[in-house]
């Protein structure tokens, strides 16, 4: 019993430990995370210029960052929120295989060379001091939470390493001998993907290595495996997601499983010859060398081939349905890259309700007088061919999508700017849906005004169209900025006092009509209602965005 006690004891251990590792892992992430996301966050999404740049940009924000399943994350949340191109997308994920092997080069030299005990417990002891003095210096949060969850991935390897080290005494190794390496390479498949993490996967290898338990053939077939098993973070992360995401899943797989197959059966065998050649005998820097080399030339490999690849992992799994739902599995965890998804839907909202305002009125696009860009965007709406109901119907889905996903979001940490926006969204996303509704309920009223033979309706419906041409040259543009300057906010106040000034003179119009006899009964009472409801619409729009 107590042989069984003892020989328990390491499995326990080792778990013990591949837990605050783990951990440790995220709190460094967070930590990272709270120090300087937004510059990390500019850094993702501001374009790159060649394949070499965004797969550099890959490599040093996740060396940075320590963490390829965070990297990850931000990349699928802002490409999925279209802040990202696919291009850029690839080659960052594809430069973070790279970047993850600077933690091997760190558990290797600080996990194996030098005292542990004298790193992990200052670094813990400093990191929950800054904690609890970040009530009062706001500022230490971050750097505590990250120097605290540096500590524990320490202390987490000093105990698997403590706890594998009388193992060979213990158990019998025989078991492992004359296995085939794509056993190993199965393994270290199935551990990462289980595990979520090549980092932990890299740790456990050089703990069984530095113990004996493995050679170094074994070892490195063991973490060939693991590049695979680590792209299922991407594949979890992709499933019932933005079509863009299971791109970028695909991309991620067919690199990794032609760079590893690549690396199993060409470089595998050669590795003692490249050993002698670069003179390493260390076996844990062996490895982890071993690790960066096959991993950089598979990046160099696959660099020329970067854009024709994109081109072509663009044209897989598109559906229009994704075009009309983006915000449906848009994850909440990155919240500027969600604001940015809602941002996008938002503005397609606003030209579906534009489009519907220019049949209504039998306007064209170009009669706006509207910026290049911003033309552009209204042109392509405009020339989708689909009815006024379906496009009344994408409206309406969009604004219960945008309603549903700010519930979630304000689930996060927000500041005070992301909840300013985020209301102001959803108040926008309702004045739209009202405004097309109120379009769509006199929409017969406006034709019979356009086709009338009196001179004084059809007058009035130009005065109509006219105003709605006005508002909405000076509205778009207003809606689409962001950061509202005094002038901007001028600018919808005098919208909102010019949108009562026509309602006045609409009614006027109509009244005069009355008194000449020309309207009387339904028509009358027909002809005020457009003008009110027309009013009530625009004002109702104005006011979303300027509150």
């Amino acid at each position: 019993m107590s042989d069984f006690l003892a020989q328990m004891e390491i499995p326990a251990m080792l778990a013990m430990g591949l837990a605050l590792f783990l951990f440790g892992m995220s709190q460094l992430e967070n930590g990272i995370r709270a120090l300087g996301y937004n510059t990390f966050k500019r850094w993702l999404s501001r374009s790159t210029a060649s394949p070499a740049g965004s797969a550099a940009t890959g490599v040093a924000t996740t060396a940075i960052l320590q963490s390829s399943s965070m990297v990850s994350l931000l990349v699928l949340a802002f490409a999925s929120a279209n802040a990202l191109p696919l291009y850029n997308a690839i080659g960052i994920l594809l430069g973070a295989n790279l970047g993850t092997t600077v933690t091997g080069w760190m558990v290797a030299t600080i996990g194996f060379k030098l005292s542990l005990q004298l790193l992990a417990l200052p670094l813990m002891s400093i990191g929950a001091l800054l904690q609890l003095l970040s009530d009062r210096f706001g500022g230490l949060r971050g750097l505590g939470t990250a120097l605290f969850g540096l500590g524990l991935i320490i202390f987490g390897l000093d105990i698997m390493k403590d706890a594998v080290a009388d193992l060979p005494q213990r158990w019998s190794l025989e078991a492992l001998k004359g296995q085939g390496l794509w056993v190993y390479f199965l393994a270290g498949t199935a551990i990462a993907a289980l595990i979520q993490s090549s980092s932990a996967t890299m740790m456990i290898t050089l703990t069984a290595l530095h113990a004996g338990l493995l050679d170094l053939n074994a070892a490195a077939a063991l973490i060939i495996g693991a590049d695979l098993g680590t792209t299922s973070t991407t594949v979890l992360g992709s499933i019932g997601g933005h079509y863009i995401k299971r791109q970028l899943a695909l991309a991620h797989f067919l690199f990794n499983v032609t760079v590893d197959l690549a690396a199993f059966f060409l470089l595998l065998p050669l590795l003692p010859t490249l050993l002698e050649k670069f003179h390493l005998q260390d076996p844990l820097y062996s490895l982890v060398a071993f690790h960066s080399l096959f991993n950089l030339l598979g990046l160099l490999a696959f660099l020329p081939w970067l854009k024709p690849f994109s081109r072509w992992i663009g044209r897989q799994f598109t559906s229009t349905t994704d075009f009309d739902r983006p915000l449906v599995g848009q994850p909440t965890a990155v919240p500027d890259a969600a604001l940015v998804a809602t941002g996008r839907v938002l503005s397609d909202m606003r030209l579906s309700c534009a489009v519907l305002a220019l049949h209504d009125f039998q306007l064209r696009p170009e009669q706006l007088q509207l910026d290049a860009p911003l033309r552009r965007e209204l042109d392509q709406s405009f020339e989708r061919r689909i009815s006024a109901e379906q496009r009344y119907a994408t409206i309406k889905q969009q604004e219960s999508d945008l309603l549903a996903f700010s519930f979630d979001l304000q689930e996060q940490k927000l500041d005070a700017q992301q909840v300013t926006l985020l209301g102001r969204q959803t108040r926008e996303s309702r004045a739209l849906v009202y405004s097309s509704k109120t379009l769509r309920d006199i929409r017969k009223n406006l034709v019979n005004l356009r086709h009338s033979s009196q001179p004084e309706v059809t007058a009035l419906y130009k005065l109509h169209r006219n105003f709605i041409r006005i508002c909405y040259h000076r509205y778009l543009p207003l809606a689409g900025d962001e950061d509202f300057t005094a002038s901007g906010i001028e600018s919808l106040q005098q919208l909102l006092m010019d949108n009562e000034s026509h309602y006045h003179e609409a009614n006027t119009a109509v009244n005069a009509m009355a008194a000449q006899d020309a309207v009387s009964g339904i028509d009358l009472s027909t002809m005020l209602n457009v003008n009110r409801e027309i009013h009530h619409a625009l004002k109702n729009l104005f006011q979303a965005i300027l509150q």
